[in-house]
């Protein structure tokens, strides 16, 4: 989106001025996007990968639909840091349009990203502690039909807030530009106020059973899975959300080496969730020599058994 606070605005603004404001710290910026890309290319391989195991070879589930969407806006993130930190460090100017099409694409993603993780864990905690009540009223092709209304979801909230922001980056019509605040609120309340608690209580929740089973009775790697990709987007994801909220009020923290760093942990965040996957699937079993990755997976996603009806 068009934010004062966007990766973007400070790496690639089309005019001399947002290049000046670049100068202190530049060599280091250019050393952490130096850095960053390789980490989004092994991302997007990752990523890449477990597309195509999930589409193609992993049997479907009810999980396995939530985690074949989180990988698409894994994969939309990454897209938008590769482009943006290539353009910055071969100094290429790019028109207001195309910046505010970046900005609208990341937002998509990103957003989709946090909705889906939260209804994975919510439907998890349902299913742990409500077995029965789970069984019985869960709708037929629910995973299919949750994950097209919270791309809806992400998608509105990005054009609204497109639509409602992008004459700020013209200082001469920002009294013009009412509605952005208003909208960047919503925002703020629809992602941190509803969604981010409920993730946050859910994987508590399923965490918190994880230490109380039974060391007879072996943790559901599912379970381990859901709780580790949680931990890396609340660690490295979720705080970049929040500090650009706060320097809102504090403008004295609006210091670009700052984001960029915090945009560089997002993306670690969007390329290490593959490697989580085949890091909990890893067990001393045999692993299938011919089909390494699509054993991990299936031992990462499916060991509830649930299939979709």
């Amino acid at each position: 989106m068009a934010e004062a606070y966007s990766l973007s605005f400070h790496t690639i603004g089309a005019d001399n001025n947002a290049m000046t404001e670049l100068e202190t710290g530049y060599p280091t910026q250019k050393i952490i996007m130096i850095v960053s890309i390789p980490i989004c290319t092994l991302g997007l391989l990752g990523n890449a990968i477990i597309f195509c195991l999930l589409c193609c070879t992993i049997k479907k589930t009810n999980f396995t639909v939530y985690f074949l969407n989180l990988v698409v806006a894994d994969f939309t993130v990454l897209i938008y840091y590769v482009i943006v930190f290539i353009l910055f460090l071969k100094a290429v100017p790019i028109s207001l349009y195309y910046l505010h099409i970046m900005e609208l694409a990341h937002a998509f993603g990103f957003n989709a990203k946090t909705y889906v993780l939260t209804v994975i864990t919510a439907e998890r905690y349902i299913m742990v502690f409500f077995p029965g009540w789970y069984q019985q009223h869960r709708p037929k092709h629910f995973s299919e039909i949750m994950c097209a209304i919270l791309w809806v979801l992400s998608g509105l909230l990005a054009i609204v807030l497109y639509y409602a922001c992008y004459l700020q980056t013209d200082p001469s019509l920002k009294e013009a530009n009412q509605h952005c605040e208003p909208t960047k609120m919503v925002r703020v309340i629809i992602n941190l106020l509803v969604f981010l608690p409920i993730m946050i209580f859910s994987t508590f929740l399923l965490f918190t059973r994880m230490l109380t089973i039974s060391q007879e009775a072996p943790l559901a790697r599912l379970d381990i899975t859901i709780v580790a990709t949680v931990l890396l987007f609340l660690l490295f994801a979720a705080s970049v959300r929040i500090i650009e909220i706060i320097a809102r009020w504090v403008p004295k923290i609006h210091i670009p080496i700052v984001f960029l760093i915090f945009h560089f942990l997002d993306a670690i965040d969007s390329s290490g969730n593959p490697y989580v996957y085949l890091i909990v699937g890893y067990s001393k079993a045999k692993i299938d020599s011919e089909k390494p990755f699509q054993t991990l997976l299936e031992r990462a996603l499916l060991d509830d058994g649930t299939t979709e009806g």
